[in-house]
């Protein structure tokens, strides 16, 4: 699932001279002769490899992706996703499970305190400074 870039051809044509309707969906070829479903909704064009999909779920899919790709960026940024070093399968699950916790314990201490990620990352990222996070010590006492 991607926004087609201005610079793209669908059957040939520059993407904006192929259909001048507002809204509509149809399978082509884009530059590079890949074969995707091609979305406009008004101004984007969106483009999946999924051909079966309706156009509604199309766009539907492309609204919830912002929110899944900032879960994956903070835990490689912040939560060390991408530092681990271990090789069987079983402990990279255990990573990535840790990984998610500790994203959810934030999440949430960030949801109670009204902040945004950045104000409550700033405290935390300080040497010397701690933070009391009741959904950690409910998460300790329940395991």
């Amino acid at each position: 699932m991607c926004r087609l870039k201005k610079h793209r051809r669908v059957n040939g044509q520059p993407r904006r001279a192929y259909q001048r309707h507002p809204s509509w969906a149809e399978p082509g070829l884009v530059t590079g002769g890949q074969k995707l479903l091609v979305v406009r909704d008004g101004a984007q064009y969106l483009a999946t490899n999924r051909l079966t999909l309706s156009a509604a779920e199309v766009r539907c899919l492309y609204r919830i992706r912002p929110p899944s790709e900032e879960v994956i960026r903070v835990c490689q940024d912040q939560l060390g996703l991408s530092g681990c070093q271990v090789r069987s399968e079983r402990a990279q699950r255990h990573h990535l499970t840790g990984c998610l916790v500790a994203f959810c314990v934030l999440e949430r201490a960030r949801y109670d305190r009204s902040l945004t990620s950045d104000t409550l990352k700033r405290p935390l990222s300080c040497q010397g400074r701690t933070i009391e996070l009741p959904a950690l010590q409910r998460l300790r006492q329940a395991a």
